[in-house]
């Protein structure tokens, strides 16, 4: 008889599978919509109760018999890379194609050396870190499957030369949930493996969803990145089989329970870092994730928020206490920060509303990498504060700038001017996801906060402060740019408002109240959810002054509220009285279409435009000059694994 926690995880596996399954082969809109509906209430309602149970006890399960389970897994491997092979001969990528290749030849070796070994004790685990992760997946990547109901609906009425493909689109949304599932639910790491390589496969679909020349560049680009990680993770695993140890080292358990010298398993962790940055998107392996921008937008919600590149942060927080205390790590927490630096700075330059969403999450993945290579507790709670944070804010900006984009014409910041009065809900949402981002005492400050006190005690202490410094400094500049568009009044009378799907506005709305109670309640967080995963993990670990009634936290969350009442009525009001307020220019004639007699004759609009010192912070100022320092860095981190270095 299976327990109640073991059905609710075969649930959340394979519900999303036989959704994907249904959603393939039913054609009428209707249909999808109800399957889609019921599979989001299954998988929240699921999530929810396995979080629930894991956060009075740790979960862990086992299912006998399952080496049928991991052939399963070799095929589905096995299958995943000749699709690879396949359409990289179609399109004639060779680079995808050598990688690809590789990675087959890799699995096999796995497949035939892991023979007989490969079982391990316990099947699932969920724990505090899992929990939180299937949250994030089960309610945020939900919901950015049902704002994709309506989403693609505006998408091909706008984009008249795309293929209406929306039974591939969501079959391969919904296997993308399930692949995360199992990258946090299993605890063998040749399951994990598997489900790693899903996750690559779907993202390649979909950046290529429209089939345009430049979703094609991109997507291959995103897969021979990611099959790097692949390869990685591969001759990690294949090394752990030929470490003596009375443990198992192809299981999560039983690398976390090695009882040898950190040392040996520098090599690894080094490969498995290696993973980790490249899912994540870190430098030099950026550019994937601000090409899939040419994805619908529900993709870059999920790709950015709740999956692909939180799978890429898991890893490393996962294995973040055998990083402590390692060079290895501590070139990794490096990579991070540069990143974090570099990243922020790019944000700058750039208008689009996506890309600066795309800059601004591969930055906050390098302050959870930093951190997760520091490995010590206090830069385990700041990680995972900023995983929490950084979910539901950019999930939330992500799906209002594609509602945004569909209802103006336009994902250029410059044009969200009175955005406040032409579509007062998502303005609003924005406002929040904005502030929620990096305005004091908000959830992402209070993160950063708690990665600098991390960073004080680390090796090199002086030099992560700085880039955090910095690279805050830079946040601050590209949000309020933003922020300042929204509120700003219109120069011309606003055009008549435009209203939401209610598949649209429904997500918008629960991730808006998501990030207000995520932000008010991280004392909450801490002190049940964290401290509680620090102390399985670090046995020396004290927790710190992070108590739910204490008076600095009850003043914080205080504040916290009358803010976030203060932009709420705001912005509402702001939206209600829909002034327009003419421009000023010195004592200029301005026309009633918002235009002033220039020299020579010549009309001009008269509007404001923000400085985005392209010429300083521009991508082809940066881009090259941090891919070379990156890439410096992992060939460090990589020797220093080799050479098993310790601190």
């Amino acid at each position: 008889m299976y327990s109640p926690e073991l059905i609710a995880i075969l649930i959340l596996l394979l519900v999303p599978v036989c959704a994907a399954i249904l959603l393939a082969v039913c054609k009428p809109d209707i249909i999808r919509n109800i399957l889609v509906g019921i599979s989001s209430v299954i998988i929240i309602g699921t999530s929810l109760f396995l979080a629930w149970n894991a956060w009075l006890a740790p979960i862990s399960v086992t299912i006998e018999n399952a080496e049928w389970i991991s052939t399963l897994l070799f095929i589905v491997e096995l299958a995943i890379s000749l699709v690879i092979l396949g359409l990289s001969l179609k399109y004639r990528k060779v680079l995808p194609m050598i990688l690809a290749s590789v990675q087959l030849v890799l699995l096999i070796i796995l497949e035939v050396y892991s023979a007989g070994r490969t079982h391990v004790s316990q099947t699932f685990v969920v724990n505090d870190l899992s929990l939180v992760m299937i949250l994030i997946i089960g309610i945020i990547g939900t919901l950015i499957c049902v704002y994709a109901l309506g989403y693609m609906k505006d998408y091909h009425d706008h984009q008249t030369g795309v293929p209406n493909r929306k039974r591939y689109f969501f079959a391969l949304m919904f296997l993308f949930l399930s692949a995360m599932f199992g990258i946090v639910l299993s605890n063998s790491l040749m399951w994990i493996l598997c489900a790693w390589e899903i996750t690559t496969l779907c993202s390649f679909l979909l950046i290529g969803y429209s089939k345009t020349p430049e979703a094609v560049t991109n997507s291959f680009r995103a897969v021979w990145m990611n099959i790097i990680g692949g390869i990685a993770f591969t001759l990690a695993l294949i090394y752990l089989l030929y470490i003596p140890s009375p443990v198992n080292l192809l299981s999560v358990t039983g690398m976390l329970s090695y009882p040898g010298s950190p040392a040996g398993l520098t090599i690894p962790l080094a490969l498995i870092a290696l993973a980790g940055l490249t899912k994540a998107a870190q430098m030099p392996f950026s550019t994937w994730l601000t090409g899939a921008m040419v994805a619908p937008t529900p993709v870059s919600a999920l790709l950015h928020s709740s999956t692909m590149v939180k799978a890429g942060v898991y890893i490393l927080v996962l294995f973040a206490p055998l990083f402590a205390h390692t060079w290895v790590g501590v070139v990794l927490a490096l990579i991070g920060a540069f990143t974090f630096l570099a990243t922020s700075a790019l944000a700058i330059s750039q208008s689009n509303a996506k890309k600066v969403l795309a800059y601004s999450t591969i930055a906050n993945l390098g302050l959870i990498t930093a951190c997760a290579g520091i490995g010590t507790p206090e830069a385990v709670t700041a990680a995972i504060l900023l995983i929490i944070f950084h979910a539901v804010a950019k999930a939330l900006l992500f799906l209002c700038v594609g509602a945004v984009e569909h209802k103006i014409g336009s994902k250029d910041i410059e044009d969200m001017d009175g955005l406040l009065v032409r579509l007062p809900l998502l303005a609003t949402m924005m406002v929040i996801g904005i502030c929620g981002m990096y305005l004091a005492p908000f959830g992402m400050l209070i993160s950063k906060w708690a990665a600098l006190e991390a960073f004080l005690t680390a090796p090199l202490g002086v030099v992560f402060v700085s880039i955090l410094a910095f690279g805050s400094a830079f946040t601050i500049f590209f949000w309020t740019k933003w922020l300042g568009k929204l509120f700003m009044r219109m120069n011309k009378p606003p055009a008549e408002k435009v209203t939401l799907h209610f598949s649209e506005k429904l997500p918008v709305v629960v991730l808006g109240v998501l990030v207000i109670a995520c932000c008010i309640g991280f004392p909450a967080i801490v002190s049940g959810v964290i401290n509680p995963y620090l102390d399985t993990h670090y046995p020396f670990f004290i927790p710190g002054g992070m108590e739910l009634f204490s008076f600095d936290n009850v003043a914080m969350i205080g504040l916290m509220g009358f803010i976030i009442v203060l932009l709420v009525l705001g912005a509402l009001f702001g939206s209600k009285a829909g002034k327009t307020l003419p421009p000023y220019l010195s004592g200029c004639a301005v026309d009633r279409e918002g235009r002033f007699l220039g020299s020579l004759g010549v009309y001009k609009e008269a509007k404001t435009s923000n400085y985005y010192l392209e010429e300083y912070c521009g991508e082809a100022k940066l881009l090259k000059p941090s891919w070379v320092i990156s890439i410096i860095l992992i060939i460090i981190m990589l020797g220093i694994g080799i050479l098993g270095v310790m601190i």
